[in-house]
């Protein structure tokens, strides 16, 4: 009886094997022949029929919904991948709006510059900052072709940038106003105190030639006086951040911090010495 047993045991799933297969083919013969079958289980085989139909689709379904999910997230991922396309031009349109807005922004204050400058002026751009930086010098992109000559000065919508010291065809060397090099008439616009303003080569400029007796105070604005055919009069050069004076010493000690466009500026306009009308 236990080798029997052994037996059944080692052929059990060949047998549920086929007793499956046997109960399917009885089905579907009962199930294809059920006019003529009506027995008391056909309702049962009947029903047993579309359990066994319902098992067999499932994997089918559920094989159908996945790949149908799978080609609607491919869909939806390529929807994705076009609207942030589209989001990054508009972004970028965006940007490119407000950066022209600014420039016309600034280029309308430096035309407004230009109609209180009563000389002959150059207008130009700033192409390239020079090996030893902005405090060293700057490039524009204007030169001996367009009229411009070693000495001129150079402005921007915010106030003066520095002098042309070198002129080639078609583009010229400036200084800044902060290089030793630069020197020019200033005057304070609240008293009204005369000076000459001298780049010291660190950011700043030193306001020369005050006697302590004179009065200029911190945060004074100091603008071009107009004196020695270089400025016009009347253009912002910066305010003053420090202000000694010893007993001992003739001129005080002025620092001048220039203006804040000064090394943001990108249009310019170069005004040609008063000597060349």
């Amino acid at each position: 009886m236990g080798r029997t047993f052994k037996k059944i045991r080692k052929y059990m799933d060949l047998i549920i094997i086929l007793i499956v297969m046997a109960v399917a083919a009885l089905i579907f013969f009962i199930s294809s022949n059920r006019d003529q079958y009506k027995g008391a289980f056909s309702g049962f085989i009947s029903g047993s029929t579309y359990y066994v139909s319902k098992v067999i689709d499932y994997p089918f379904e559920f094989s159908s919904n996945i790949f149908r999910h799978y080609i609607y997230l491919i869909s939806v991922k390529k929807t994705n991948e076009k609207l942030k396309g589209e989001v990054s031009t508009l972004k970028y349109n965006l940007n490119k709006d407000k950066a022209l807005e600014i420039e016309n922004r600034d280029l309308k204050k430096l035309l407004n510059i230009r109609n209180i400058i009563s000389h002959k002026t150059v207008a130009a751009a700033i192409t390239m900052h020079g090996i030893q930086s902005w405090f060293g010098s700057f490039y524009i992109n204007k030169g001996k072709k367009n009229g411009i000559s070693a000495g001129d000065g150079v402005v921007s919508y915010g106030g003066v940038l520095g002098r042309v010291i070198a002129t080639y065809t078609h583009s010229s060397k400036v200084i800044p106003i902060t290089n030793p090099k630069c020197a020019f008439s200033v005057i304070d616009a609240k008293t009204r105190v005369m000076g000459i303003a001298e780049g010291i080569g660190n950011g700043y400029l030193k306001m020369k030639f005050v006697f302590s007796s004179q009065k200029v105070n911190l945060r004074d604005k100091i603008l071009t006086s107009g004196l020695g055919g270089i400025f016009t009069a009347g253009l912002l050069v910066g305010r003053v951040i420090s202000v000694k004076s010893k007993s001992y010493n003739i001129f005080k000690k002025i620092i001048i911090k220039p203006h804040k466009n000064l090394f943001n500026s990108k249009y310019v306009l170069a005004i040609k010495s008063y000597t060349e009308k």
